[in-house]
């Protein structure tokens, strides 16, 4: 492939992406059902059901709304189970992965719904800070969509990056909304939280890796530079 064209900056999702995180997602959820009254789900059924929030998860489980207390409730829960809980490794090979793209040129950033302190402390533990650009998390209530804080995150690259491509890759629907509503383009991951179905009805490519996301990254990194 030509190497004459911007490598693209790669906007990555945290929990369910770049964190193994995923039993403990579904321990988490399970443990905000709990605190509903309702009975433990699988894995399979909280991919089917994925949202970006767990009240959010646990509403569309259950197939009905929250009062404001069950969502408050199942919240804590959520966070709570975490907090107790070993903290998550990296998706094995990710730090190798991240760290050949940026010698090709490539550059990476982070940005998660989790909350803000608790994803800097975390990425800063595992000594890959380095390798983010910004790193941001979500500093105030639960949210239920990237689409706000992308818009932020995007601003923010803009003055480091000027007008290289930028690729979003995560494993929730949400993250291919947000990245078209932000005008920036969206690579789903099937090895997250979200069935991998779900993800191929939202349009682009599903990559079953990482490294197959960071490949259709660049490979739209040159279909814009073909297209100019």
């Amino acid at each position: 492939m030509p190497r004459n064209f911007n490598r693209p900056h790669m906007v990555w999702g945290w929990r369910g992406t770049l964190a193994d995180d995923v039993q403990h997602q579904v321990g988490a959820v399970n443990a905000a059902l709990a605190s509903l009254g309702a009975e433990p789900v699988d894995l399979d059924t909280v991919r089917r059901h994925f949202a970006t929030s767990a009240p959010a998860l646990c509403a569309a489980i259950l197939g009905r709304a929250l009062t404001d207390r069950e969502r408050a409730n199942a919240s804590v829960a959520f966070e709570t189970y975490h907090s107790r809980r070993p903290s998550a490794q990296l998706m094995t090979g990710s730090q190798d992965l991240l760290t050949r793209l940026i010698r090709s040129g490539c550059s990476h950033s982070v940005l998660s719904l989790s909350a803000h302190n608790g994803l800097t402390q975390r990425i800063s533990d595992l000594g890959i800070t380095s390798l983010f650009l910004r790193v941001d998390g979500r500093t105030g209530p639960s949210a239920r969509s990237k689409k706000q804080p992308l818009a932020k995150h995007v601003a923010m690259l803009r003055e480091t990056i000027r007008d290289r491509p930028i690729v979003v890759i995560g494993d929730a629907v949400d993250d291919v909304r947000a990245a078209f509503a932000n005008r920036v383009h969206p690579v789903p991951y099937a090895g997250g939280l979200t069935h991998s179905e779900i993800l191929r009805e939202s349009g682009p490519p599903v990559a079953e890796t990482l490294a197959e996301a960071a490949a259709l990254a660049i490979a739209h990194a040159h279909n814009v530079k073909q297209t100019m």
